[in-house]
């Protein structure tokens, strides 16, 4: 473990000149560029960080610490923005930071690590949760472990805690300067940990590295600090990628999860998005592809699995009522998911919805729609693959890119499907396992059909709805052009419920059939189709 306060990485011991001092307490954004680009990030940090340390009481409104991480960024943005973008750093935002500092402090643990802190935004705002009193006896303690591989990030994290807390304890801070998936890097006993860990594919296994299966199957950094932060901690707050939840090769991550028990609350990205875009040119400022994220705590005690939220769909509008621990854990599913070889991934399902869900799947008797499929059938269904907020069958290919073709040669069968498509049970299943970009056709052909409950009457309603549908499916024709014609059907809302009120019935399910509106709703706190 290095220590940088017994290291050369020490960033107390630069020496700057009496002029520079002057030009600090003067200091603007159009300096602090000019430094970047004539003396390096480094250099520029080493300087910033003694002068801040030598002067914490006199110091210019740029170099305030809630300042120091944002002018980091924009260092990085004017020095080297693509080696940034492969490192896979994503600085959490501060009420993101405020509810994973808040579930922190209520789990178990002694020793509080930051793992990939960067520029401290995580550990700063824990301690500032638990307050300072609190915080300044965790730093003398030594009870502090902070762990990146980014020497200049961490330089400056230990100066906003100085600029925070004394100065005169930031020695006691164990810093480590690290690969984190080396193996001679351990957490503390006892410890508990908050993350925010990049976000990047792993291009080469190291052989310094611990043989992991999570690290093999994924080839994600994520996942793999994920795996080695669960193993080795007493307590996990962390903010990631969604796609472990139910990714095919993320399985061997879940099962790690299985041993342990905590929960999960999965954010999509549209309309609104958890990590406020991207900011200084380290990205290209296109915010619609963001990461859609995951908060998961993990702690360890003597029960096992995890409960779900379903994916939040929220408004920027309703983020500060949102982003609230209260607020969130109302989402959570009380269901607690363990996965195995017969249950491999973990779901999403809205509370108010699991029975749904539950009648749904056991009365499909382990049908799926792959059973029905015909690969030379003469009755043809065209899905596309991107459904934002509804999924739709056409009986025909569609004039645009990315779609999914299904054939069947029972026309009952196609009638059923049609019809299962466009209503929202599709749809929601995508959104239970999935909810990314595109709809994948392997999961579509995994949702489960319950054919074998319709009855004669069910038979006409379908044909007649079927019909009725596809006579009228050119009048509800939308077109995008934004990357070539791209065409869908948007069709009445009203066709929609008619089929969740028959499958209800077929169910044998006695709700109001709007409730599914909580699948298609593009607000979290109110539903609003």
């Amino acid at each position: 473990m290095l220590n940088i306060a017994n290291e050369q990485l020490n960033i107390f011991d630069v020496i700057t000149s009496e002029n520079y001092n002057s030009k600090l307490q003067y200091y603007t954004l159009d300096i602090y560029i000019n430094d970047i680009k004539s003396k390096g990030l480094d250099e520029t940090w080493n300087n910033i960080c003694q002068f801040i340390k030598n002067n914490p009481d006199n110091l210019p409104e740029i170099l305030s610490v809630g300042n120091l991480g944002e002018l980091y960024e924009i260092g990085l943005s004017t020095d080297d923005k693509i080696s940034k973008k492969n490192s896979g750093q994503y600085y959490t935002p501060e009420d993101v930071a405020r509810v994973m500092s808040e579930w922190l402090s209520q789990t178990e643990g002694d020793n509080i690590c930051d793992v990939g802190c960067g520029t401290g935004n995580l550990i700063l705002s824990y301690l500032d949760f638990i307050g300072i009193e609190k915080a300044k006896d965790l730093i003398s303690n030594g009870n502090i472990y902070l762990y990146d591989n980014d020497k200049t990030a961490l330089n400056i994290c230990k100066t906003a805690i100085g600029m925070k807390y004394g100065f005169d304890i930031v020695s006691k801070l164990n810093i480590v300067l690290c690969d984190f998936l080396d193996k001679s890097v351990t957490l503390p006993q006892n410890s508990k940990v908050i993350s925010n860990p990049p976000y990047a594919k792993i291009k080469q296994i190291s052989d310094k590295w611990e043989s992991s299966s999570v690290i093999k199957d994924t080839m994600e950094y994520y996942a793999s600090f994920m795996a080695k932060i669960f193993k080795q901690c007493k307590s996990a707050v962390t903010i990631s990628p969604f796609s472990f939840i139910s990714g095919g090769k993320f399985y061997s991550l879940r099962q790690i999860m299985s041993e342990y028990c905590g929960f999960v609350v999965s954010f999509d990205n549209v309309p609104g998005n958890i990590f406020n875009g991207r900011k200084h040119g380290i990205f290209n400022s296109n915010t619609s592809n963001s990461v859609r994220a995951a908060i998961t705590v993990l702690q360890k005690n003597n029960n096992k699995g995890f409960q779900f939220s379903p994916l939040i769909r929220f408004k920027q509008t309703e983020r500060k009522n949102l982003l609230t621990c209260s607020a969130l854990e109302n989402f959570i599913n009380p269901t607690f998911q363990i996965v195995d070889k017969n249950n491999s991934m973990f779901f999403k399902c809205h509370k108010e919805l699991n029975e749904i869900f539950e009648k749904w799947k056991n009365l499909s008797n382990g049908k799926i729609l792959s059973d029905y499929i015909k690969s030379d059938g003469k009755y043809v269904i065209s899905m596309p693959n991107t459904c934002r907020y509804y999924t739709t069958a056409s009986d025909k290919k569609m004039n645009r890119s990315g779609q999914i073709t299904l054939n069947f040669e029972d026309k009952k069968i196609f009638n059923f499907i049609y019809c299962l498509i466009n209503s929202s049970f599709a749809y929601w299943h995508w959104r239970i396992y999935d909810g990314g970009i595109t709809y994948p056709k392997n999961l579509l052909l995994c949702m489960p059909v319950f054919f074998d409950l319709l009855t004669e009457e069910d038979y006409i309603f379908f044909d007649n709805i079927t019909n009725e549908m596809i006579l009228n499916a050119e009048k509800f024709i939308i077109k995008k052009n934004n990357v070539g014609t791209q065409e869908n059907i948007k069709f009445p809302r009203q066709y929609r419920d008619k089929i969740n009120k028959r499958i209800f019935k077929i169910l044998n399910i006695n709700e109001d059939e709007k409730i599914l509106d909580l699948v298609h709703s593009n607000m979290a706190l109110e539903v609003n189709v």
